[in-house]
């Protein structure tokens, strides 16, 4: 049987609790070439990710009547 545990992570004086929706954690001069990301999330009364975050119940309502909320084209030359 498979235990997940939450996952920290301590870099001197940082500390990362979560890392979301694939993403990358860089330290140093690292350049991706070539990447594009483009997204948009509602998420009401936003995120808390963290020790001791304080705990809300939020009741939220949305109306959101776009098509396209986020219209990107990636252009690349390589």
């Amino acid at each position: 049987m498979v235990f997940f545990t939450p996952f920290a992570l301590n870099l001197l004086g940082f500390k990362i609790n979560s890392i979301d929706n694939a993403s990358v954690v860089n330290v140093g001069p690292v350049q991706y070439i070539d990447q594009f990301t483009s997204y948009k999330r509602n998420q009401g009364f936003g995120e808390l990710n963290g020790d001791l975050s304080p705990i809300n119940i939020p009741i939220d309502y949305l109306i959101d009547p776009d098509v396209s909320d986020s219209a990107s084209v990636k252009n690349s030359i390589i």
